[in-house]
């Protein structure tokens, strides 16, 4: 067992994207430095972690001095991030997790790839994925304790952010792909409004549900990276209280699911928001929760299996027996009616969650079941993220301490639909004024 976690703090590697960004732009810290020192945490916890599925150290430090001979960029201006290895670039091969595409280049960065750069960011390199962001593990493991899992499908971003690698990563989230990884490695976690980030160049899964998600040890780092990949201006967050925030304590039809230590970790967050002036509720599911992830199923296995298509008929020898059996054979085997039925049951159940949760600001719930499983032949369970994913709703992951075996707990924050600024002023108040995980 190794625990690359524990190294002594105080270089520009430990710095939030935020506080990065604001070091550079004051003229305490050049680019260069801030990556020569991500670089160098890197070839120090790298060996042990398997986070990177491609590094390009000459290019990275390239990008920095240009930044640092120029005028500013953005707010960006020479902060490195990783990128899950399903997001396109032009100047670095895209893998999907799959010997299908190794070694191969993509024609044009990614949307989110392409505003980040023209806001100054430094693309360090990709991140390991599962086998097309599905269930088949890649060799990343956890840095709190290499013996575990670090999550997935993106695996290697929660890994990289985790170990101090480099302060933000971009992944992806169809089921549970972002909050549970972020969760099991001690970060902070982000799966906007479905569609508030824009997917152009990132790979294909489940079009109904993918959403490109942020993995950063603050909430001002999502804060800092939303407003450049969706386009607009940027708008700080606000500081809020938390008293007289409205917070729905959701347990969920599947709370029996939770291990004991994530099940008395959100009580007693619950008692500390409520003693800090909260409004909290026991917030109640619309009816048909423990129904729904059948027609997820459907949808999911359905779509799936036609966006892999052309590897499924061209290189179905290359593909791993848990895709195919998996999710693929799930949607070979259902047919257009029960889709399309699925796709009623799944858009009714959105419009009801969205009606229960206008008397709320915010639910709490659990992030994951409980601590990063042991071994990592398997990704852990997304039962706690499964239906906010398929409900389209934004998710904030925040790390609230450690379970029995010493491996960090997170706690789920859900918002509205496309109210997203304020799910991240409530969360970054509960970050400072509950939550000490620091």
């Amino acid at each position: 067992m190794t625990n690359v976690c524990k190294f002594p703090l105080g270089t520009p590697a430990d710095l939030t994207a935020s506080e990065a960004a604001s070091a550079i732009a004051a003229g305490k810290l050049t680019a260069e430095a801030l990556v020569r020192a991500c670089l160098d945490r890197i070839a120090e916890t790298e060996p042990a972690v398997h986070a990177w599925a491609f590094l390009d150290e000459k290019l990275a430090l390239e990008q920095a001095r240009a930044l640092d001979k120029g005028p500013r960029r953005g707010p960006l201006h020479g902060v490195p991030f990783g990128l899950k290895d399903i997001i396109e670039t032009a100047d670095m091969p895209t893998g999907h997790g799959s010997p299908i595409y190794a070694g191969k280049r993509g024609a044009r960065d990614a949307v989110c790839v392409a505003a980040c750069r023209s806001a100054g960011g430094v693309v360090l390199g990709k991140t390991v994925t599962t086998e097309f962001a599905h269930r088949h593990p890649g060799a990343t493991r956890n840095p709190h304790n290499t013996a575990h899992t670090p999550g997935g499908s993106s695996s290697g971003s929660a890994a990289a952010v985790g170990a101090r690698m480099a302060p933000a990563a971009f992944g992806t989230q169809t089921t549970g792909s972002t909050i549970r990884p972020a969760a099991f490695c001690g970060t902070v976690g982000y799966k906007p409004s479905y569609r508030d980030f824009p997917v152009t160049g990132v790979g294909d899964n489940v079009p109904s549900f993918d959403t490109l998600g942020l993995i950063a040890r603050s909430v001002d780092d999502l804060a800092l990276f939303r407003y450049v990949v969706m386009g607009l201006p940027q708008r700080p967050l606000a500081a809020v209280s938390v008293k007289g925030l409205r917070v729905g304590f959701c347990r969920s039809a599947f709370w029996d699911r939770a291990e004991p230590a994530t099940r008395s970790l959100l009580e007693r967050t619950a008692e500390a928001l409520a003693g800090a002036g909260a409004k909290l509720s026991d917030f109640k599911m619309p009816d048909g929760e423990a129904t729904l992830p059948e027609a997820v199923r459907k949808v999911s296995g359905y779509e799936f299996a036609r966006a892999m298509t052309y590897e499924r008929l061209y290189h179905g020898d290359k593909l791993s027996r848990a895709l195919l059996d998996g999710r693929a054979a799930d949607g070979l085997n259902c047919s257009y009616e029960d889709y399309r039925a699925a796709e009623r049951t799944i858009l009714g159940y959105r419009e009801r969650l969205y009606a229960a949760m206008e008397a709320v600001d915010i639910l709490l719930t659990p992030s994951a079941p409980g601590e990063a499983p042991e071994g990592i032949g398997r990704t852990g369970d997304a039962i706690f993220n499964n239906l906010w994913t398929t409900t389209h709703v934004p998710a904030v992951t925040l790390p609230a301490g450690k379970g029995p075996k010493g491996l960090p707990l997170g706690v789920q924050l859900i918002g509205r639909l496309h109210q997203d600024h304020r799910l991240l002023e409530a969360a970054k108040a509960i970050e400072g004024q509950v939550l000490d995980f620091r």
